[in-house]
């Protein structure tokens, strides 16, 4: 009589079949058994952040586990090992029989997500970093503090995928990365938002890091401007400005604990300001006296708020012209903004929108970044159809600096 030949155990079957006990032949995206009896088809593979190549090993694997590695055990109930105590390499292994019920299972690989982590770690990363001192951080560190943190990895996830969603060669691709980094965004931000109220020093590392990253990814998705109204383009630079600012509240209380920590290189910042260029610091004299002028003419204007905005925009441009190039110039210029100003941008103030229009200079100088590319462009024009002909010379300088010399060519073509 020829013996029955055992089928090959499905480890990657769908939940539900799992629950049935049959076996499933794994068809994606409905296997056939759900097909046929028209049930949910789900498997385990959709929850993220728990990967694994195989279902946790069974009481009599786990026995031949340990005892290979020379750690004695015995049965204390069915088919549960007890590892005896007395030796380091013992109570090292110890932890092995604390995994949980040997039943369970864990979704299998998730190869989407690790494309997107090693897209992090090869080329995202480089997004917020700025020195060699900070590669090691965002690279190695900010992943580590993710494997503890849910919302940071979901973050990394996110961020990542949208940079491919920007940046892949092929177009057909885009949608789906655009997709999962919505995805993955949603549910950090549900996360993220569910500790807002307990930011601790063992949390700080990683909302620092993720606060950081969600600047990022709000400059990068991309934006349809309503071309007919050029409204959209500064209120969708408003709101990103609003975020940055917000977010800048959130990461000032973990600070304090990161001064001492292996985050602290990220924390100091030590800019090389240069002089700024003769048609530079004549444009911002310009603004000065135009700020003092409208002041004189009108009591309701804004005069010390507009100097402080002023003087941010000169301090940045001085930071650009001596040679700093990364993210921390588009976000510490929104976050030294005095809150008053984004007042004024909100109740669509010309002299806001003047200095909103030097703010795309700065954007310029990030233009080869990714997440940048397209924001001082598209914050120059419409700038300039907004305000009117007596506005429009104080923001020759920037036009200029933004789209080149021809730039009114440009605008009416």
């Amino acid at each position: 009589m020829a013996l029955r030949r055992p089928h090959r155990k499905s480890r990657h079957g769908c939940l539900e079949c799992k629950r049935r006990r049959v076996k499933c032949d794994e068809a994606r995206p409905v296997c056939s058994n759900c097909a046929k009896r028209h049930a949910e088809c789900e498997y385990g593979s959709s929850t993220s952040l728990l990967w694994a190549n195989e279902e946790r090993p069974r009481a009599s694997t786990e026995h031949e586990i340990l005892r290979d590695l020379g750690v004695s055990v015995s049965t204390t109930g069915i088919g549960s090992p007890s590892v005896s105590t007395g030796s380091p390499s013992t109570d090292t292994l110890g932890l092995l029989n604390r995994l949980g019920d040997s039943t369970s299972t864990v979704p299998v690989l998730n190869m989407h997500d690790l494309e997107l982590m090693m897209q992090w770690c090869n080329t995202t990363f480089y997004t917020l970093s700025r020195s060699d001192q900070t590669d090691i951080v965002w690279r190695n560190t900010v992943p580590e503090e993710a494997l503890s943190h849910p919302f940071l990895m979901h973050g990394i996830l996110a961020v990542s995928s949208l940079h491919l969603a920007r940046t892949d060669t092929d177009p057909s691709k885009r949608a789906a990365y655009l997709n999962r980094a919505v995805a993955h965004q949603n549910q950090a931000l549900a996360l993220f938002r569910e500790i807002l109220g307990d930011i601790n020093e063992s949390n700080a590392k990683a909302m620092f890091a993720f606060a950081s990253i969600v600047v990022v990814y709000t400059f990068g998705f991309p934006q349809t401007p309503d071309v007919q109204d050029p409204w959209t383009s500064v209120d969708d630079l408003y709101q990103v400005l609003v975020l940055t600012r917000g977010i800048q509240q959130v990461i000032r209380s973990p600070a304090e604990f990161l001064s001492q920590s292996s985050f602290a290189p990220i924390l100091q910042v030590e800019p090389i300001s240069a002089p700024l260029p003769e048609d530079a610091a004549a444009t911002m004299n310009q603004l000065y006296e135009a700020n003092e002028v409208c002041g004189a003419r009108n009591e309701a204007h804004e005069t010390e708020i507009y100097t402080a905005t002023i003087d941010n925009i000169a301090e940045m441009l001085s930071w650009e012209y001596g040679g700093m190039t990364s993210s921390v110039i588009a976000g510490r210029w929104a976050i030294k903004l005095p809150a008053r100003f984004m007042e004024l941008l909100r109740e669509r103030e010309p002299m806001a929108l003047v200095m909103l229009a030097h703010y795309g200079v700065l954007l310029k100088a990030l233009r080869h970044q990714w997440c940048f590319g397209e924001w001082c462009a598209r914050v120059a024009k419409a700038v300039w159809a907004i305000l009117d002909d007596q506005w429009r010379p104080l923001i020759d300088w920037a036009m200029r600096a933004i789209l080149g010399v021809n730039y009114i060519e440009q605008l009416v073509a």
